[in-house]
């Protein structure tokens, strides 16, 4: 997963400053505006693809489970929620489009084609999304790595190609060649399973409502929390746009692009770690999955910590070395995406168990409220002249005091030991954030401006991180562990 992580982001990266040269500020937030209004409609497949790869995993983890019975059961709620999507994408998302979102002049053709596009996209995706929990249950991350990889290549070759066109068409083509890379998948994916996992796939129609119901039910509280996330992620590009326009939305999408390639590097360790708690859970066994909990908890901080901060460093040059011309606004964003990107990462291994568990109600509800309440205060502030930078300040407010009631939750629900949690998970990193705060300020006042300088700066900066993670973040055992499998290799 991180031979993936890292090739993923170099191709990414260039990809993504191709794109913005070839489609233009506006048009490339114009591509993020449009897919943020699907994404209004396709929030449920984020909360079904976890309840399927829950129950996938305990069916997995359980003596007499049945995984067959499971996948047919989640791949039919799939399919009937992809004629779902498409039915509301294709009155309301349409009205939305067509009367509220804000659009330059002759853009609305570009609009619609993209829209239609998207639609058809996503529904493979819902569709295909059992199949990928399945490959996640198995634990098959060196072909999915191998996919994405070669999925990446192709949309750069696409792109690349795309740079030669000089037509007027070019936002069209480029929402052509994602969908393609979807409909690749999407045959792999099944294929593959087919070959390996044919019992598993068989089709079959389960009778019995209350299979479905038990899905459904855990869904729904799931839904909730998805929707508040999907509401307030794509709730932030409609506002931006609604008072800023597309050429703010570009800067925006720029930062988000930033921020998730920041978080992969910490959460693909967490996802990674997934089967393993849910079946030590639905197996019985406590000590594994609270093992394992309090162990990702700080790996996953440690993992972000280690990319973090020798980009904060010199984040302005970064952003030119990688985009050439960076948008108005784009250098303020990406900081604090990046900020909010690491008050996420503080709940490594926690979410797994909470979905092992199955008593979610109450952790989706403090979730959904307090994401939610962000995006009229957002408004307010908008409405009275702030800046675009003041709703994020909101999120990293409303994360911060999430992650606390979530703490509270998991005592008081679960009988997990929070405490020992926020000791092993938060110690450390906390005080290499603490040295490392300091670092970047004593940089700033050096005003070091030669590019030589500045890159020799980085690399120091992740040279002393890299120190202080070996050092402070990690303990005697787990370094000797760490040599040892390193000799092995």
């Amino acid at each position: 997963m991180y031979v993936r992580l890292f090739t993923m982001t170099v191709i990414g990266l260039y990809t993504s400053r191709l794109v913005l040269e070839v489609l233009g500020v506006s048009d490339f937030g114009l591509f993020t505006v449009v897919g943020g209004v699907l994404a209004m409609f396709t929030f449920i497949s984020g909360s079904l693809s976890k309840a399927t790869a829950r129950f996938l995993n305990t069916e997995m983890g359980s003596p007499e489970g049945n995984p067959n019975a499971t996948f047919n059961i989640c791949l039919l709620l799939h399919i009937a929620l992809a004629f779902i999507v498409v039915l509301l994408a294709e009155t309301l998302g349409l009205w939305y489009i067509g009367h509220k979102l804000n659009i330059a002049d002759g853009k609305m053709d570009d609009a619609l084609i993209v829209y239609h596009i998207s639609i058809a996209t996503a529904c493979l995706g819902i569709v295909n999304s059992p199949y990928q929990s399945l490959f996640s249950a198995h634990e098959r991350f060196g072909f999915l790595t191998a996919l994405d990889i070669a999925n990446s290549f192709v949309r750069l070759g696409c792109i690349l190609l795309l740079s030669l066109y000089d037509g007027p068409y070019a936002l069209r083509l480029y929402a052509v060649i994602y969908g393609l890379t979807t409909v690749n998948t999407f045959a792999v994916y099944h294929l593959y399973a087919h070959k390996y996992w044919h019992e598993t796939i068989r089709l079959q129609y389960v009778r019995g409502w209350h299979r479905y119901r038990e899905v459904l039910v855990f869904n729904n509280w799931n839904m909730l929390a998805t929707m508040a996330y999907v509401a307030r992620t794509s709730g932030t590009d409609l506002l931006i746009n609604a008072f800023f326009g597309t050429k703010v939305n570009g800067a925006f999408a720029i930062s988000k692009t930033v921020n998730t390639y920041v978080a992969d590097f910490s959460t693909k360790f967490d996802a990674a770690s997934a089967p393993q708690i849910i079946q030590a859970y639905a197996a019985g066994d406590k000590p594994r999955y609270t093992y394992l909990c309090n162990k990702l908890g700080r790996f996953t901080i440690l993992l972000f910590e280690l990319i973090c901060f020798p980009i904060l460093i010199e984040l302005e040059f970064l952003l030119h070395v990688w985009l050439g011309q960076v948008p108005e606004g784009a250098v303020e964003f990406t900081f604090f995406n990046i900020i909010i990107g690491g008050v996420s990462v503080t709940c490594g291994g926690i979410y797994n168990l909470v979905n092992a568990s199955g008593r979610i109600k109450w952790f989706k509800i403090e979730m959904s409220a307090l994401l939610l309440l962000c995006l009229p205060l957002g408004y307010l502030l908008y409405s009275l002249g702030y800046p675009p930078i003041s709703l994020l300040l909101l999120f990293i407010i409303a994360d911060a005091l999430a992650r606390v009631i979530k703490l509270i939750l998991m005592r008081r629900l679960l009988g997990f030991d929070s405490w020992q949690y926020a000791r092993e998970a938060y110690v450390r990193p906390g005080i290499i954030a603490l040295i490392m705060s300091v670092v970047l300020w004593a940089y700033t006042e050096l005003g070091i401006t030669a590019p030589l300088h500045r890159l020799c700066g980085i690399a120091l900066c992740l040279l002393l991180t890299a120190a202080l993670v070996w050092t402070i973040g990690m303990k005697q055992s787990e370094r000797r562990k760490i040599v040892q499998i390193i000799c092995k290799k």
